[in-house]
């Protein structure tokens, strides 16, 4: 079986994490959107993050966005 590894975020570090990434005040003023369905992002319902090229991508919440990325990033190799 192969092993992958996943970083995780804790919720209290996640505004530090979005700040390094200058993403913050994106997300904070709903500039951003979710790469698979374009619903915008805020610090409710954000999933998951992963760079591409040379950008962070962001996910939402929902199941079938989730289930998209994970066959994307598998797909890219991006991890």
């Amino acid at each position: 079986m192969l092993k992958k590894e996943i970083k995780a975020v804790h919720d209290k570090d996640l505004e530090a994490v979005l700040k390094n990434l200058n993403i913050l005040d994106d997300v904070s003023q709903g500039e951003r959107k979710c790469k698979f369905c374009d619903c915008i992002i805020n610090m409710t319902n954000l999933q998951a993050l992963f760079p591409e090229s040379g950008d962070i991508k962001l996910v939402c919440e929902k199941a079938e966005c989730i289930k998209k990325m994970y066959e994307y990033v598998g797909e890219k190799g991006i991890g």
